[in-house]
């Protein structure tokens, strides 16, 4: 937290962020400022307040104007020097991300597999002078097709990004080299919660036929526990669910009709609660069996059939579609990913690489529903290898967009679409 009424946009690029731990809370900035600049040059100190109190936090920033300057702060004061009402040295140390943001890193993306150190190095030396270079490589040390690279200057990294990215095509690949800012690990952190949030956010519609619990109840509600399932007032829909017995409790058998009505009270008696005292695999309380559901799972009112269910049928079917067993053919491939119908889902070539998943999905929303749509990345740098796949409900979504979107100009790019192969029995389905 910086100093109010400051602000650090007034320092050139070439400043540098310390952060100073031990300082006495007593100490004001001026009082920091005065004993730092006896062995480097300071621009400004900032002392971390609690935000309430104001009171310091016996930390602070200082800001200096140049790594040369910086450095000589650090070797002389970290964990050498006790301030009067310190406990222990100071902590003298580069702020988060500031030795990253200084090393003018490059990302470069889509080299050829075979390509080397050398080759790499020729091409990037004449925008300037190159302090590393480390191509990516797996455990068979088989090259990864990007690599890092650091240069002297910042002017230096800036030429070759701007002369590089997207315009120089090595010899033996298809397509330009890419060349961005490699990420700070700071930037890296926040990239991996978001595709972590992505994920959990989608969740509850990974399969319309199987809606988790939590996108069924309201936040924070907790149905009460009886011992055989969730007596669940006002209707959420719950399915009950026999938990392991309780001591004392009695069987599965003697489960009643108040837990049908606290489900659907508009029920009544027309479900006769079926008694068993070892419940089949098919079921799963006094419900009917629902084909393909292993667990207990929760449907919301919004896919719930309005109409009574009825206790010989064998499945519930949800409104607006059928059954589990007579859907529209929409299923999970291995990997996790929604697929649709045979004939529905398809395989893309160049995809351009700043395209995401979302994008991917918008441009082939205007021919059908879209299930899903998925853009493959190195697993390392999260780099796009332009190609993916997307799911259409309908096999005529999907021939609509192969007629259409197939040798389309797309960023520069010819796309190439087609069905996906069935890896199981080797034919496009």
């Amino acid at each position: 937290m910086m100093a109010e009424g400051k602000e650090e946009s007034k320092f050139s690029e070439e400043s540098v962020k310390l952060f100073v731990g031990q300082v006495p809370k007593r100490m004001a900035e001026d009082e920091v400022l005065a004993m730092f600049k006896e062995f480097a040059l300071v621009d400004e100190v900032n002392i971390i307040r609690d935000k309430a109190s104001r009171a310091s936090r016996g930390c602070c920033f200082v800001i200096c104007p140049s790594r040369e300057e910086a450095d000589k702060a650090v070797n002389a004061c970290h964990n050498k020097k006790t301030l009067p009402g310190a406990s222990s040295p100071l902590q003298v140390k580069y702020a988060d991300g500031e030795l990253e943001r200084l090393e003018h890193k490059l990302f470069i993306g889509m080299l050829p597999k075979n390509i080397s150190e050398d080759e790499v190095s020729d091409l990037f030396s004449m925008y300037g002078t190159i302090k590393d270079l480390q191509i990516l490589r797996g455990s068979q040390q088989t090259s990864k097709g990007c690599a890092f690279l650091k240069y002297e200057t910042k002017e230096q990294a800036l030429a070759a990004l701007e002369a590089i990215n997207g315009k120089h095509t090595m010899e033996g690949s298809s397509v330009p080299l890419v060349v961005k800012w490699a990420d700070t690990e700071k930037e890296r952190l926040a990239r991996r919660a978001q595709k972590a949030q992505s994920q959990v956010s989608n969740m509850p519609q990974a399969d319309p036929q199987h809606p988790s619990l939590f996108g069924a109840l309201p936040m924070g509600y907790v149905p009460p526990y009886n011992g055989y399932g969730y007596q669940a007032p006002g209707g959420y829909g719950l399915m009950a669910y026999r938990f392991p017995p309780m001591q004392n409790q009695p069987g599965f058998h003697n489960m009643n009709m108040n837990q049908v009505n606290a489900v659907r009270p508009d029920l009544g008696h027309s479900v006769n609660p079926r008694n068993y005292h070892a419940p089949p695999a098919s079921y799963i309380g006094p419900y009917p069996a629902v084909p393909g559901v292993q667990h207990p799972m929760v449907y919301p009112r919004r896919i719930v059939s309005p109409r009574p269910m009825s206790s010989s049928s064998g499945s519930v079917s949800p409104a607006g579609g059928n059954s589990n067993s007579s859907s529209s053919g929409a299923s999970k491939s291995s990997s996790g990913q929604i697929e649709g119908p045979p004939g529905a889902n398809l395989f893309i070539y160049h995809i351009p690489q700043e395209y995401g998943d979302e994008e991917l999905a918008t441009t082939f929303q205007p021919f059908g529903r879209v299930l899903s749509a998925k853009i493959f990345v190195d697993k390392v740098t999260g780099v796009s290898k332009c190609f993916g796949f997307v799911s259409y409900d309908t096999p005529e979504a999907a021939q609509s967009a192969i007629s259409t979107m197939n040798g389309c100009q797309l960023g520069g790019k010819k796309l190439k679409v087609q069905l996906k192969r069935d890896n199981k029995q080797s034919k496009i389905y």
